[in-house]
């Protein structure tokens, strides 16, 4: 039979407080945190799923990212394509006004002056950017695509930006300018009917200058084939946003689920925290009570 003296009660007894104060201060850790794993020895699996979780979480933010910049830009390619669209509108108005053969040239000039204010706001529509990302540059986002000097012959980067939106998948955002706006003359072969909207808007300033009404008329066939153009990228720029805003969708959805599954791993379920936090404080109490009964017993109890 073992023998028990009062010193092995008092070693097991302060043992036993000092393990309930432990198991009182990790709940209250719990509490404090929100928290259930404080350490990885806490949960060595769970700890394993909370770091995948984490990184899954990160990724994904990053291609939340993505394709909230490629929506951003692609709604100010839809703005500015509407705003093309207004410019080929207004000059088609213009053009029907003068090739009526009754205008006289005094009047002329007048609609050749607004004609060429359109031209440099089709320039400078040509020339946006998006958070200081030329939009219609291909990969050569940190360009200008044209000059208003030279935008007859100047020529964009065939090359497209992409953004990714997954691991594997990476969308395109950025339509060439040429696609948009057609393509740049030859200096050496000019256009004889011209399909690139600057040059087209250049012709109208001259026929107005020397009165040229048969031009005039062709230039409206050839204002509705630029108006066209810009419908067939507008389309583009529509179908793409479409898919970048399903993205978005799918990645949100994919965050929430993987914010739900570390919640499970990692989050504390305060009203369980709470009664076991309550319930190591009850037995504290209990320990400290029957330690003082003990505690007094001594030598003299004995020699009564």
């Amino acid at each position: 039979m073992v023998r028990v003296t009062n010193s092995m009660q008092n070693l097991q007894l302060l043992n036993n407080l000092r393990m309930t104060n432990r198991d009182i201060l990790r709940w209250q850790d719990k509490l404090a945190t929100g928290q259930k794993i404080q350490r990885p020895g806490d949960d060595p699996v769970g700890i394993n799923y909370l770091l995948r979780y984490d990184t899954e979480l990160n990724r994904s933010e990053e291609y939340l990212e993505n394709a909230r910049t490629a929506l951003g830009m692609l709604k100010t390619m839809d703005t500015l394509m509407q705003q093309a669209n207004d410019v080929l509108k207004r000059a088609r108005v213009l053009v029907q006004q003068a090739s009526n053969g009754t205008m006289p040239q005094e009047g002329l000039n007048t609609i050749k002056a607004e004609i060429v204010q359109l031209r440099e706001q089709m320039v400078a529509i040509a020339n946006s950017n998006y958070a200081g990302r030329y939009l219609f540059n291909g990969q050569k986002t940190d360009r200008p695509p044209y000059s208003v000097d030279t935008a007859n012959t100047d020529t964009t980067d065939k090359g497209i930006f992409y953004l990714n939106v997954s691991p594997m998948v990476k969308v395109p955002v950025s339509i060439t300018g040429e696609l948009i706006f057609g393509p740049a003359q030859d200096p050496a072969n000019p256009q004889e009917e011209p399909e690139n909207v600057f040059v087209l808007l250049e012709n109208i300033e001259k026929h107005l200058l020397n009165g040229e009404q048969q031009e005039l008329f062709k230039d409206l066939e050839y204002i509705d084939a630029a108006a066209d153009r810009i419908m067939v990228a507008w389309a583009e720029i529509g179908a793409r946003t479409n898919r970048f805003e399903l993205v978005e969708s799918r990645i949100l959805d994919e965050q929430a689920s993987l914010k739900e599954l570390r919640s499970a791993v990692s989050d504390v379920d305060m009203a369980d925290a709470i009664t076991q936090l309550k319930l190591k404080e009850n037995v504290l109490q209990a320990a400290l009570g029957t330690g003082a009964r003990i505690m007094q017993v001594s030598l003299l109890d004995f020699l009564r």
